[in-house]
């Protein structure tokens, strides 16, 4: 029974030792305050449509963009504007150049949303970093967009 114990400390301080746990800790306590802060303003929508609601608040896009743009298959992208549009959130157009494309806009009620939840998320960011001071942001902000410009590359 001891080597099980021993073994589960070992992996444990592996982990712990492990960049990507840490990166992993982090955004999970800012996920998890942002989701407690869009469900007490009752919206509801499923992790992987946040970034679309984001993402179309900028500029309209078509599926294949927003699938390239947020890494994921076009499946998955087409069930998840299938379920943003139930809500009325986006709309789906044919793009007036190529007739093959789909092109994926924000309804006026999705803008509204968008503006909302990044009220949301500004409000969680600032609730979890307020453990850091102000140059401790500053400085952990600077260091951690470094390395995903670095990161962006490869």
């Amino acid at each position: 029974m001891e080597k099980s114990t021993t073994d589960f400390d070992t992996f444990k301080d592996e982990i712990s030792d492990s960049f990507f746990f840490q990166i992993h800790r982090m955004k999970r306590t800012i996920f998890r305050r942002t989701n407690a802060l869009m469900n007490e303003a009752g919206i509801t929508l499923q992790l992987e449509q946040l970034p679309l609601i984001m993402i179309l608040q900028r500029k309209n896009l078509s599926q294949r963009e927003l699938s390239d743009m947020t890494m994921r298959d076009k499946s998955s992208i087409l069930r998840s504007i299938n379920a943003l549009e139930k809500k009325n959130l986006v709309e789906v157009q044919k793009d007036e150049d190529d007739k093959r494309k789909n092109v994926v806009s924000l309804t006026e009620e999705g803008i509204k949303l968008a503006k909302n939840i990044r009220t949301l998320m500004k409000k969680s960011e600032d609730e979890v970093l307020s453990v850091f001071s102000a140059k401790e942001r500053i400085e952990a902000l600077e260091t951690i967009k470094g390395y995903a410009d670095k990161l962006d590359v490869l």
